[in-house]
């Protein structure tokens, strides 16, 4: 299995640990955010191999956080899981506009978004250094 360094985003910040914990317990490298702001600036800074960010959140959402990252060369390409309590329906144009993207339904079990930042990072691979 590939380790990875995961950027991890939610405005809740005990569900953030939360999922911080159980990826890390897979061996991940995390760093935790708590808004889209926060995202943005630990993406360029950071460079995670992959973001796992909740979708609405204060000062700026995850899809504008997403837009935001997705204009920046060196972070353009990082795959990104949103978490998100939307309704499918409403939340899967923003997944298909993008490449790279997916999303997990709130409330979703630690060993579905282990499986899927596993394919993620088995399709993508680790960030280049």
């Amino acid at each position: 299995m590939v380790m990875a360094n995961i950027l991890v985003v939610d405005d809740d910040k005990h569900f953030a640990e939360l999922v911080a914990a159980g990826l890390e317990a897979q061996g991940h490298s995390v760093v935790v955010g708590f808004d889209g702001q926060m995202a943005i600036r630990l993406a360029k800074s950071v460079r995670p191999d992959l973001i796992v960010i909740d979708v609405n959140m204060p000062l700026t959402t995850g899809t504008g956080a997403l837009e935001f990252i997705r204009k920046i060369p060196a972070t353009r390409q990082i795959p990104v899981i949103f978490l998100t309590g939307a309704p499918t329906p409403s939340f899967y144009p923003t997944v298909e506009a993008h490449s790279r993207v997916a999303y997990l339904k709130k409330p979703f079990d630690l060993e579905s978004l282990n499986s899927m930042v596993r394919q993620f990072l088995e399709q993508y691979g680790p960030a280049e250094p």
